[in-house]
């Protein structure tokens, strides 16, 4: 499946009901008015604790939106895919180049997840709780596990991802090592020309810091960009040279939009097919060694 601009989606127009049908809420998670998410919850819940996942789109940086306008079926299209498969799926807003410098997107990557755990996770149903407690939140002391949480970073979104990985904002973050399960990255360009991007991080990273994140899912377009898709592969071999757990993927018949186009229009969706199994096996592994 190949498209060149977000703006052409007609597949996505012709599931537009369906897409429209996953009930979604928005709320705030920072201080200024870009700080808003999505959520798009389940039609039903086969999980306890649930399945989380948050997505960071692209936008080179520099725009984007939870919601993309005219149609605002772009990402709205993901939750609701996601959504539909029994995995709670959150979309943030996530401030936009010039307004910030390096580390700023990585803050709001870290903002946005303990919201999620802290806020979101006392607001769903689980076992005998009550369904809905806006008032009540988890606490860093807190030892029960509220969901199992993964996170797709989508290109730029990826870049800030990973400087979220990267850094000491997971290290000190106790809420989101608690709870994340595995990182997908999708179509990241880890250029390491400058020290603060993604390769120029992995590569001052201790060994036993990468080697304690959680699995880690990289994924690249068949017909990417030469520079994204040379990236991947060597940010891949560095990973593993630290001792992280990393995994490597093709998306065959896709180019670097398409992957997120796809999902909810009944073409080239097996990637995310793919990626719900591997979020689910990991579930499986982590209940097991409980």
């Amino acid at each position: 499946m190949t498209s060149t601009k977000y703006q052409d989606h007609p597949l996505l127009h012709a599931k537009a009901t369906s897409i429209r049908d996953i009930k979604r809420e928005t709320f705030t998670y920072g201080p200024t008015e870009v700080h808003k998410l999505d959520v798009y919850y389940p039609p039903s819940w086969a999980n306890d604790p649930p399945l989380f996942l948050v997505f960071f789109y692209d936008g080179g940086l520099t725009r984007g939106s939870r919601s993309s306008p005219s149609s605002y079926l772009v990402h709205n299209n993901l939750g609701a895919f996601f959504a539909s498969r029994g995995i709670l799926t959150v979309i943030p807003d996530y401030r936009l180049v010039p307004s910030i410098t390096f580390p700023q997107g990585s803050e709001d990557v870290r903002d946005a997840l303990e919201w999620v755990i802290s806020s979101l996770t006392s607001k769903l149903p689980r076992g005998s709780e009550s369904p809905t407690n806006a008032s009540t939140t988890v606490t860093s002391t807190d030892q029960r596990p509220r969901c199992h949480l993964f996170v797709l970073g989508h290109s730029a979104g990826g870049i800030h991802l990973a400087g979220f990985l990267l850094t000491s904002f997971f290290r000190s973050s106790v809420l989101v090592r608690r709870a994340l399960r595995g990182v997908a990255l999708l179509g990241v360009p880890y250029d390491d020309v400058r020290e603060y991007q993604p390769l120029g991080l992995l590569r001052s990273a201790r060994d036993e810091d990468v080697a304690a994140l959680p699995p880690v899912r990289n994924m690249v377009a068949e017909s990417e960009p030469r520079a994204v898709s040379s990236s991947a592969s060597v940010f891949r071999d560095v990973f593993q040279a630290k001792g992280g757990r990393i995994t490597h993927h093709v998306l065959p018949g896709h180019d670097h939009v398409s992957p997120v186009l796809a999902l909810s229009s009944g073409y080239g969706e097996e990637w995310g097919e793919e990626l719900e199994r591997w979020m689910r096996q990991l579930v499986s592994d982590h209940c097991t060694e409980q």
